[in-house]
Parts: structure tokens; sequence; C-alpha cells
């Protein structure tokens, strides 16, 4: 099982220590560092909730940098989850059906089982798209601005992702997703290349998608990501996931769970 660590185990930049600092200041509870070597991404943290006693960051170890662009874009995702009402994203069970009975259609070569659970693999994909691409946006803008020792890592994870995002592209792909959500992601998708291949200065990141007609809706999209108002902030993140899935045709297939509830 994965081990608690204490945070002088491990050398971090000086920007993933200040990122846990202010976490842990802005929340009154401490990071709790476990090393994880079986996660499939470098970093993720759980922020803590009313009666969690600490934040969670599991790391997978070694001494890869991308890893401390990764606290850094957690902890500053989790610092903007906590400003203002926690409302939580939570999916819509008549459209999870909805997706799931599609999926059924599509793969109908597979065992209903199998197919009923890509379906909703599927749907809850697109909704932690959602939630988190358009806030990420944001903080990626932050971390190229505020932390020169990171921007090697983030060019490496920025472009890493948005190649790995390529395959979605292709016409097989397409025929495997209802097309409401294939066309919702690659949107999605297209957005990501167009801010990040511009951030890091190679615009030609997102040729792909703009060939295909992705073009206007990334640029809509980044718009209302990074809002006019304030540009160390942005929008709030409820603010920026209404108005994306106002702009993907996808309002309907989630709530807002307030606190109360």
């Amino acid at each position: 099982m994965p081990e608690p660590t204490g945070r002088g185990s491990r050398e971090f930049l000086p920007s993933a220590n200040q990122a846990l600092a202010e976490l842990e200041e802005a929340t009154g509870k401490p990071v709790l560092i476990v090393e994880a070597p079986e996660l499939k991404v470098l970093a993720t943290i759980r922020r803590a909730g009313p009666e969690d006693s600490s934040h969670v960051l599991r790391i997978k170890g070694g001494e890869n940098r991308a890893a401390d662009y990764l606290i850094v874009f957690e902890c500053r995702m989790a610092l903007r989850d906590g400003q203002g009402p926690r409302a939580v994203l939570r999916s819509n069970p008549e459209v999870r059906g909805q997706v799931i009975n599609e999926c059924v259609e599509l793969h109908s070569q597979l065992p209903l089982s199998e197919a009923r659970e890509l379906g909703s693999f599927i749907y809850d994909g697109l909704i932690l798209q959602l939630r988190s691409m358009g806030p990420g946006l944001l903080v990626d803008r932050w971390i190229r601005e505020s932390c020169p020792d990171l921007h090697e890592a983030q060019e490496q994870a920025i472009e890493s992702e948005i190649t790995n995002n390529l395959g979605a592209l292709k016409p097989s792909t397409r025929a495997n997703y209802p097309a409401t959500i294939y066309e919702a992601s690659i949107a999605m998708n297209a957005a990501y290349a167009h801010f990040g291949g511009d951030l890091l200065g190679k615009p030609y990141l997102a040729i792909p998608y703009l060939s295909q007609g992705y073009g206007e809706v990334a640029r809509r999209l980044i718009a209302l990501a990074l809002g006019d108002g304030d540009p160390a902030q942005g929008p709030a993140d409820r603010q920026i996931i209404d108005s994306w899935a106002a702009e993907l045709g996808i309002s309907s297939w989630y709530d807002w769970s307030e606190p109360s509830e």
C-alpha cells in the first residue's frame, strides 16, 4: 500500500513548495504527501472536505520535474475550488442512461455489461473534462506567468497532452462515440491545443484541429474561460463550466449540488 512520506523526503522545486504552503495556509489543513507508484499520472491531489483532517497529495515519486508542475497545477485548482460556495458538479441520471443506451447500440458486438460500462465511462469522462479543462486554462496561464522554474516541465506536460489527444481525431474513434459526446470532447481538446500552443509559442500544435474546422469553437471556449475581468483570477469555475456547457449544448447533462444538500 502507498505510504505517507514527509515533505522533506523529496526535494520539490520552489514553486511546488510555495503552492503546497499556500493551500495549507488558505484552508488551515496540512497536505499529506503519499508515495503512490501505481498512479497513471505523476501527481494528483484530493482536497480535504469538511470532515477531513488533511488534503492528500499522491505522487509517483522519483525526480521527474513534471510532478512539480502537476503539484502546482493541482494545488491551484484546489484553491480555485475553495473560492465561494463549495458547489459540486454531479451527473444527470437521465442523461447518463441515454448515453449508456447509445453506447449499447453503437457497440452491439460487445456483451451488454461491457457496453454499459463503456457508456458510463464515456459519460463520466466528459463531465470530468468539462469540470477541469476550462478552469485549467487559467491555472496554466498563471503558472506560465508566475513560475519560471516550471516552464520546461509545463511545456513538456502540455505538449504531451495535446499530442496524446490527437488520436481522438481519427475517424475510427469518432465512430465509437455518441455524436454529442464526441463533438463536445473534441471542441474542448481543440480549445486546449489552441490555448496551449499559443501559451508555449507553438501555435502549430493546434493545426490538426484547425484543419478540421474546430478553430472557431476553440476560440469561443478560450474567451469564455479567460473572461475580460481580473487577468490574475478570471471567471469563477462555475461560471466557466456553465458557459462551456451552454456553448457545447450539454447544459442539461449535469446539476450543481449545493453544500446544504
